[in-house]
């Protein structure tokens, strides 16, 4: 596997293989491998609330999935998998994505990833919504 990136502590591993383009630019990881025995986290849609500013309705969800680990006793490293769903989805706010996850992974690396347009969100005034999958120690 190429690019397999620094383990920083975590309960998991997060790769590229070989013969799949290098996704670390857009703020993703292709791979992520849970052993057996760890605690899974499950974190449910956390949306940005009705500010205006789409960048502070990505960083107002990411903070809550941020609180959500805490309370979980764990932190954002420990995320293996997002799932970003976005309202009217543009390449402007796919570029505030990436460079509001590079901010918090600090180019360690960054979690699997999958963004889905959609059409709107339960909340009407949400724009984005964040859900994870993390990995800790049991």
């Amino acid at each position: 596997m190429k690019n397999e990136l620094n383990n920083n502590g975590r309960s998991f591993t997060i790769s590229n293989p070989d013969g799949v383009h290098d996704p670390a630019p857009l703020a993703y990881s292709h791979l992520g491998i849970v052993p057996a025995g760890q605690k899974l986290v499950f974190i449910a849609g956390q949306g940005g609330g009705d500010a205006k500013e789409f960048r502070l309705q990505c960083i107002n969800a990411i903070e809550g999935v941020e609180t959500i680990m805490k309370a979980a006793g764990g932190a954002l490293k420990d995320i293996v998998k997002f799932t970003i769903y976005v309202v009217e989805h543009t390449e402007d706010k796919h570029n505030i994505i990436i460079e509001e996850l590079h901010k918090r992974f600090k180019h360690l690396y960054t979690p699997t990833c999958s963004l889905v347009p959609v059409p709107r969100l339960a909340y009407q005034l949400s724009k984005i919504e964040i859900e994870a999958i993390a990995a800790m120690p049991a």
